[in-house]
């Protein structure tokens, strides 16, 4: 793997997943291309995955000594788009100022899972609070010995939790952590991996990985042992295409991911603030639901756009 040089638009790639899932509207044909595009329409949510991922991925490589401004570093970067975003849903009314209290301090997730606000962004800042540890078991122990104890670890955690609690909302980041934990896990190998070994891995686990998402992630999603499983059953594809997007990246120069990549946090928050609600605006005066996502989504990348451009400005 050679994320850091592909980063940017594997991040775009993400964005643009997630987008898909949330705002594309896919057809109920049966033709081929109509299912083909709604499962990856259905199946877009792998795009919070592919985050996941690289966001554990990079963490391999961020300097964690002073614990405090690290911590004050990530915090910069991704919570205040995520509490302007927060307050702009309070002044639209949907959403209390006590519930977008609980939802920037993170206790939304806890209480409500996917169905608290940006959900996400709290995820990833217990991740980073919990990143200085973690790599000093790595240095204790080894890159695979500390992933394969906190895979453990984490498996006893998530069965005792399933069976003590009668709300499983926060399984939609539990599940998550083998996915970020592969990801810090396999930053230990960058630049050593052969693009014949990449292409031929990212090929195997695509193939397999879409069997398994097909039967356990798309129209059923499994939830045998721990409710919402499937995250974890799906992650062989989320590794394929990771591995096949870094051979593509790696070749070809795409500025439209990069692009993305570049605006892909601010791309997060307003196509959950503003997204539905454009759609719903621009499909009453375009007939055609597919142009009318082509226009929301050029509107969605240029407020973003601005909002970063706005956010390197307030950073000089």
């Amino acid at each position: 793997m050679e994320l850091k040089k592909t980063k940017q638009p594997i991040m775009g790639l993400a964005a643009l997943l997630i987008v898909l899932f949330h705002l594309f509207p896919a057809s109920r044909s049966n033709d081929v291309l109509s299912s083909v595009v709604r499962y990856i329409v259905m199946t877009g949510y792998i795009g919070v995955d592919i985050f996941f991922f690289m966001t554990g991925y990079m963490a391999h490589f961020s300097k964690t000594d002073n614990y405090f401004q690290y911590i004050k570093r990530k915090f910069l970067n991704i919570y205040p788009i995520f509490i302007f975003s927060c307050i702009l849903f309070v002044i639209m009314g949907k959403l209390s100022i006590m519930k977008a209290l609980y939802t920037v301090l993170g206790v939304e997730l806890f209480l409500s899972g996917g169905g608290s606000f940006l959900w996400f962004i709290p995820a990833i800042m217990i991740f980073y609070l919990l990143v200085p540890f973690y790599k000093k078991l790595i240095k204790k122990m080894g890159s695979a010995q500390t992933f394969v104890a906190s895979v453990i670890v984490w498996a006893a955690l998530v069965f005792a939790l399933e069976n003590i609690l009668t709300n499983h909302s926060v399984n939609i980041f539990l599940c998550r952590i083998p996915i970020i934990l592969l990801g810090t896990m396999l930053a230990a190998y960058e630049g050593k991996w052969k693009q014949t070994y990449k292409l031929t891995a990212g090929v195997f686990l695509v193939v397999v990985g879409v069997f398994l998402t097909w039967k356990f992630g798309y129209m059923i999603k499994a939830d045998f042992f721990v409710s919402d499983i499937f995250y974890v059953i799906v992650i062989p594809n989320i590794i394929g295409i990771i591995l096949l997007a870094d051979v593509i990246f790696g070749k070809v120069k795409t500025y439209v991911f990069e692009g993305l990549g570049k605006i892909s946090l601010e791309l997060y928050c307003l196509q959950m603030v503003f997204g539905s609600l454009i759609f719903g605006k621009v499909i009453k005066y375009v007939s055609n639901s597919k142009l009318a996502f082509l226009v929301v989504f050029i509107l969605l990348i240029v407020l973003s756009g601005l909002m970063h451009t706005e956010k390197k400005i307030i950073k000089r």
